[in-house]
């Protein structure tokens, strides 16, 4: 894995929300592992003979680890393009930035294609 110092400074700013992306990936892949556990814990019931209400329970949880996992991955894709607009738009600037202070004279003499 490579490792940019130039992009790791371009993010000041924005590193306690990008944790903040990290935890809740963290979180949905704690509650996908439960749906898994729950899921397993249906089919236990179901092999051994249980009852409607025995194998309702786990069906019920591994449903709601589901729709949580959604949410956690929906917010943690929500918070990352949010995270990556601000630095798109913190690049632009100083982008913008350089070029006026180079000046179109800078421009004049360069090819652009």
């Amino acid at each position: 894995m490579y490792f940019d110092l130039r992009l790791w400074r371009m993010t000041q700013g924005m590193r306690l929300a990008m944790l903040g992306g990290v935890v809740l990936g963290l979180l949905a892949l704690a509650v996908g592992i439960a749906r898994f556990a729950f899921l397993g814990m249906a089919l236990a019931a179901v092999f051994a003979g249980g009852s409607l209400a025995q194998v309702a329970l786990p069906l019920a949880a591994a449903v709601a680890a589901v729709l949580l996992r959604y949410l956690l991955d929906h917010a943690r894709t929500v918070q990352a393009h949010r995270i990556a607009a601000r630095v798109q738009t913190s690049l632009r600037a100083r982008l913008f930035d350089r070029i006026a202070a180079l000046g179109p004279a800078w421009f004049a003499g360069k090819r652009t294609g």
